[in-house]
């Protein structure tokens, strides 16, 4: 099976919409006329959740009306994020349902016309040769066996000058199991630093900064445990074990196994 087949079959329950749509409905909100901040913690699908979308999008700083590529959209919610701070997004992700559910939230939301989702993979999305100002990977490459089939996609994709930011767990992929990404060591593609900026050097991006992500990641997952969890969030789509996967997760970031890592790349002029 290939690393997109696992992803596929990983991330595709067939009723996320509905877990989503009833959990929107039981907090007072009508799921065909949102807001993007509605949806809260659900659609943001990685650690740090939306806290740590607004630190990303504060370090790149990107201008108003760039158009930005979010590889691995998901479920759009760091997409609607930056399409409210004026950026031009462009969703690429494998998963169907996720690209189906995404898009109907940016219509309710009234975003649509700002942020377009589409489901083709990261290495082949078909896209033209430098149509884009940015791009983004968020909690994707754990999901890729292939990461230097991406990063040169995305390099032909960026204009010269074009920014790449990418925030992954990296270190070792000798784990507990399961993760919130994988049930197995097998289809889990966890790798280190070195190993993503030789990928990145490789597709011929320069690696400009490292931004280490792992105390504020904590600090949000202690709060949350306190909080108790909340009905809109990303164990929406992590099934029965939502608890152990996220326990094991946030272990493998306090025992320095991996670290949540921001890496900022930048094509060559």
């Amino acid at each position: 099976m290939s690393d997109t087949e696992e992803t596929i079959v990983h991330y595709a329950s067939g009723n996320v919409r509905e877990s989503l749509f009833a959990a929107l409905r039981a907090a007072g909100h009508d799921p065909a006329r949102l807001r993007a901040e509605d949806t809260n913690e659900a659609d943001h699908l990685h650690l740090g959740g939306k806290h740590t979308t607004v630190w990303i999008a504060d370090t790149l700083a990107l201008d108003d009306g760039a158009r930005l590529l979010d590889v691995g959209s998901g479920m759009g919610g760091p997409a609607r994020y930056f399409a409210g701070r004026g950026a031009k997004v462009t969703g690429v992700d494998v998963t169907a349902e996720f690209v189906d559910l995404a898009t109907e939230l940016n219509r309710a939301c009234g975003l649509d016309g700002a942020v377009t989702m589409l489901n083709r993979p990261g290495q082949d999305t078909g896209l033209p040769e430098g149509s884009f100002d940015a791009a983004l990977m968020l909690h994707v490459g754990m999901n890729i066996a292939d990461k230097a089939a991406v990063f040169a996609e995305v390099f032909r994709l960026l204009r010269p000058g074009g920014v790449f930011g990418v925030y992954d767990l990296m270190g070792t992929n000798e784990l507990t199991f399961p993760m919130p990404w994988s049930i197995t060591r097998e289809s889990s593609h966890v790798e280190s630093e070195a190993a993503y900026r030789g990928y990145l050097e490789g597709a011929g991006f320069d690696v400009q900064r490292s931004l280490e992500h792992r105390d504020e990641v904590l600090a949000r997952a202690a709060l949350m445990l306190q909080q108790g969890g909340a009905p809109l969030s990303g164990a929406l789509i992590l099934g029965e074990d939502v608890v152990l996967r996220r326990q094991h997760s946030i272990e493998a970031v306090r025992d320095r196994q991996v670290t949540p890592t921001l890496l900022i790349s930048r094509k060559p002029e």
